[in-house]
């Protein structure tokens, strides 16, 4: 291996981390690296030296270095840099972890069984604490579902081999993404034989994003390397700071004997920029970046800082937001003297604003926004912006790719998402059915999805129907049970409806309300306003799970602050800059020493003011801009000369 990251010059994290990995006895470590640090050039660097370290004897053994990323983009942009070396096994959490479960056919089986009981349990347990005013359509969902899962026993039990999918179908074999974390880290966890076939297989493992990696993943590997000792290696990549996923463990505790490495260079950010960076780091942790983007003088060619700039506008957020915006651009291209921040031909900036109504509007998704986060339950609102909600994810992982392959005539990546979610394409189906019907029987309902699509009185229920009566895909029960006909509501829970009188006697019973109004809220749209909500995840949300904001760079960025929609508790600007107060719930969570809404808007900030190359502006609208102005000004993030009102736009 040689070239790209791995000959650039070696840090001192760099320097620790070789280390770890060439002494007497291999040592796990912890890194924390910042935004714009060269992470994944140091996960690169470390993986060449464990090659060439313990190349001979890993081949002699028959083992390899496990490499877990976070998507199969980050997968693939490693495996590019490391030139496929067969004694590294690149891939997912969850790809890694099947592969390591995949051969326990009879204790998958036992586990799927005991799931499924946890799962009749926990619905009985619900119905009995029902109050008298939970709806009827309520009672008739949860007794459904205990219905199907009971009838599912004797189906799994017949079962003779379980694979891995998009979505659980337990009946057919199939294990969604969730099951395989439940499934391995429990194994990993309770299973003493388990760990050491792991640690033999695997005796390096390192995890990349290590942030959003989910706690009991941790702590399964934790276990590993705790039973192997010093024959093992267990290293996370990562920074707690960028932590964006509801679901990820963040700050990752060190053990007795690990090192602890910080990479506190940062090779992106202008000077400017870098400034605020740590300003809002500052109240997060400890970690000071140094450095800044280093660029050859145009006239010398001798290497020199790039000072850049970065400003902060609070404006009034009223319905002059997209008005205030261009005048914002266009007072800082005359500051700085770049007509890229402009209107025209050359204008070359990014936006980046978390979701908002306005802006789903805008783009065509209103309806589905408001399905998902209007009285919606935390499961679905949480996971919207990250496109992780289970609702969701039939139309991310395979319809909207699926659709998108067949209009660019791409059938070659349509055949690979066939093969990997239609469950008439597990052998054992086309052996009965014979590949050329089932091929063009396949052909012919995936034809029907892209009219449908494109369908503007086509709902989301109407494609997912499609998808379950003609099997393109496993649908994960959860979805599936809710694709019928809608559930039977009765005048009683009509007329409780009608009075506003719907309470619930727990925060269980209320999720399971909510969920089951949500739903139908949700399979009542257009399908075809996916389309708006994937473009934007993926080109304008620091959230994107497809081109992965948390990772990329712009010359320009324009940072959107707006507290407008009241709905979504997630995130609050105007809490962060202390111009509203923190809730009960926020003061509960400090005490419990839980994350509150505080903690997340200052990370989403910080990653996204950290994509800036050279100039960052942010605009934040408020309700309140004159206390704005105070708070943002005491905050000390931006210098003085830095922060801009509605006074300098001369609206």
């Amino acid at each position: 291996m040689s070239g790209g990251r791995i000959d650039k010059p070696d840090t001192e994290a760099d320097k620790l981390l070789k280390k770890c990995l060439t002494g007497e006895a291999k040592r796990s470590f912890i890194m924390v690296a910042g935004a714009g640090s060269g992470k994944t050039t140091s996960l690169v660097k470390a993986l060449a030296t464990a090659i060439q370290v313990h190349g001979q004897e890993l081949k002699r053994r028959r083992r390899r270095i496990a490499c877990i990323t976070y998507t199969e983009i980050a997968a693939g942009e490693i495996w590019a840099d490391v030139g496929n070396n067969p004694l590294l096994h690149v891939s997912t959490i969850h790809s890694f972890l099947w592969s390591i479960t995949r051969s326990f056919q009879a204790d998958i089986k036992a586990w799927v069984l005991q799931r499924i009981a946890e799962r009749i349990l926990e619905l009985e347990e619900t119905a009995a604490s029902f109050g008298p005013r939970v709806q009827q359509r309520t009672r008739v969902k949860n007794q459904s579902d205990i219905d199907r899962y009971r009838a599912d026993i004797p189906a799994v039990e017949k079962v003779t081999t379980f694979r891995y999918g998009t979505g659980s179908d337990y009946p057919r074999g199939v294990l969604g993404h969730d099951d395989i974390i439940r499934m391995a880290t429990y194994f990993m966890s309770v299973r003493p034989l388990f760990r050491t076939l792991i640690a033999q297989q695997f005796p390096i493992v390192f995890v990349d994003e290590s942030q959003d990696t989910q706690p009991l993943v941790v702590e399964a590997l934790k276990a590993v390397a705790d039973q192997a000792g010093p024959d093992f290696c267990l290293g996370f990549f990562g920074d707690p700071m960028q932590r964006i996923y509801a679901t990820g463990i963040g700050d990752i505790p060190a053990e007795v004997g690990w090192e602890e490495i910080a990479k506190k260079e940062n090779f992106r950010c202008s000077a400017k920029v870098l400034s605020v960076a740590n300003a809002i780091r500052r109240d997060g942790d400890d970690l000071v970046q140094t450095g800044g983007r280093v660029m050859p003088d145009p006239v010398t060619g001798t290497p020199q800082l790039v000072e850049g700039s970065a400003k902060i506008f609070v404006l009034p957020g009223d319905d002059r937001r997209d008005e205030r915006l261009a005048a914002v651009r266009h007072l800082v291209s005359e500051q700085v003297g770049d007509p890229k921040w402009a209107d025209g031909a050359e204008a070359d900036y990014k936006l980046l604003v978390i979701v908002h109504r306005m802006a789903a509007k805008r783009l065509g998704f209103g309806e589905l926004y408001a399905a998902m986060n209007d009285k919606a339950p935390s499961a679905f609102s949480d996971g919207f912006l990250e496109a992780t909600s289970w609702p969701l994810k039939p139309f991310i992982s395979f319809i909207l790719p699926i659709v998108e392959a067949m209009e660019t005539g791409d059938e070659f990546t349509a055949m690979s998402l066939l093969r990997k979610s239609c469950p008439n394409l597990h052998p054992d189906v086309v052996r009965k059915s014979g590949a050329a019907h089932l091929l063009a029987s396949l052909r012919a309902a995936v034809l029907i999805l892209v009219k449908m699509m494109s369908d503007e009185k086509a709902t989301v229920r109407d494609v997912l129907l499609h998808i379950a009566e003609s099997q393109l895909m496993s649908l994960d029960p959860k979805v599936a049970a809710f694709v019928g006909q809608p559930l039977p509501e009765t005048k009683e829970a009509a007329a409780a409806d009608g009075e506003g009188a719907e309470e619930i006697e727990n925060a269980n019973q209320e999720e399971v309300s909510l969920e089951v109004d949500a739903m139908d809220r949700f399979l009542a749209c257009p399908a075809n306003q996916f389309f708006g909500y994937h473009s934007y995840i993926r080109q304008s949300s620091p959230f994107s799970t497809q081109q992965g904001i948390k990772g990329a760079e712009f010359q320009r960025v324009l940072v959107v602050l707006d507290d407008d929609e009241g709905t979504h508790v997630q995130f609050s600007y105007d809490k962060y800059f202390g111009v509203k107060p923190l809730s009960k719930r926020d003061q509960e969570n400090i005490a419990e020493g839980k994350q509150t809404a505080v903690d997340r808007t200052r990370r989403l900030f910080y990653v996204c003011c950290t994509r800036a190359l050279k100039d960052l502006v942010v605009v934040y609208f408020t309700d309140d801009p004159e206390t704005a102005e105070r708070q943002v000004r005491s905050s000390g993030l931006f210098p003085n000369e830095d922060v801009f009102t509605e006074k300098a736009l001369l609206l």
